[in-house]
């Protein structure tokens, strides 16, 4: 982890610490927390709070009655849900700068990596996967190290010339900086003092092979749902132009993590996820 380090030495200089939501994190998880504590620690960052209840109040949600509290939020969502909420209204900040290296434009790689989230959690849901809080999150935030390399990458790419094509993102990142995205944002994560089944996905998003346990079979499901949502197209551009054909996906279905009740579901999981980020889409800024 010695080069990884490198990279996140300043990164408080580049990236903003989410204190207030890894802090909504934290206490949400534990069992002994109250409300009111969950809900205090949301009210000392406002923009944080507002973009919570944007979220709370969306189709995704649809209450009847507004939710017009932190408070509110907290008892009718309850603890996994405000953990979700907070992180992906932090996250939106992080992740919507250009990525000019890896030709991203302004909130491409946050309609990514929301998109990616959502998925995550839907085949995560399908496979019985019981606390389905951390994949999300780990999806959410797997991209988080481009943040990082962006700078670095385009500096290698002007400096060096290439005398190779490569066939993947990480083979170019490895061979430019030593490292990768994955690796780097698994780096930053434990800086942030989240936990390994978070943390251990991002890092492994692009690994596929055999393993087992929880943290294991949360990085299959980042990965099948970073190479889906990859597949569909999304970026920052029209939701009608984007596609996935179910007919089409058992060619290349070989080639990719086996996540327990995915392949036998995959036309309910696609056509859920599609529902879902249609109604939360632009419910961050």
């Amino acid at each position: 982890m010695d080069i990884e380090k490198q990279y996140i030495e300043n990164v408080d200089k580049l990236i903003p610490r989410p204190d207030i939501a890894l802090d909504v994190l934290a206490l949400a998880q534990d069992a002994s927390s109250a409300i009111e504590g969950i809900a205090r620690k949301i009210e000392q960052d406002p923009n944080l709070t507002a973009n919570m209840l944007r979220m709370a109040n969306s189709a995704y949600f649809g209450f009847m009655r507004e939710i017009t509290s932190v408070k509110d939020m907290v008892v009718r969502l309850g603890y996994d849900m405000v953990k979700i909420l907070a992180i992906t209204s932090a996250s939106s900040g992080l992740l919507s700068s250009p990525q000019e290296a890896y030709n991203l434009d302004p909130k491409s790689l946050w309609y990514h990596s929301h998109a990616c989230a959502l998925l995550a959690s839907v085949i995560a849901k399908y496979a019985n996967i019981e606390n389905v809080s951390p994949v999300y999150t780990a999806a959410l935030l797997h991209d988080i190290g481009k943040v990082l390399l962006n700078k670095p990458l385009q500096q290698e790419l002007l400096n060096r010339r290439l005398d190779k094509k490569f066939a993947t993102l990480v083979e170019l990142e490895r061979c430019m900086l030593q490292t990768d995205h994955a690796r780097v944002g698994m780096a930053l994560l434990k800086k942030w003092g989240l936990p390994d089944d978070i943390v251990i996905p991002v890092g492994y998003h692009h690994t596929t092979g055999r393993g087992e346990g929880a943290q294991f079979l949360n990085s299959q499901v980042v990965y099948l749902a970073n190479y889906l949502v990859e597949s569909i197209g999304i970026r920052a551009i029209r939701q009608e132009d984007y596609m996935f054909k179910v007919d089409d996906f058992p060619d290349i279905y070989q080639e990719l993590p086996n996540v327990p009740n995915f392949h036998d579901n995959m036309e309910s999981i696609m056509g859920e996820f599609f529902n879902q980020f249609k109604e939360v889409a632009g419910t961050v800024d």
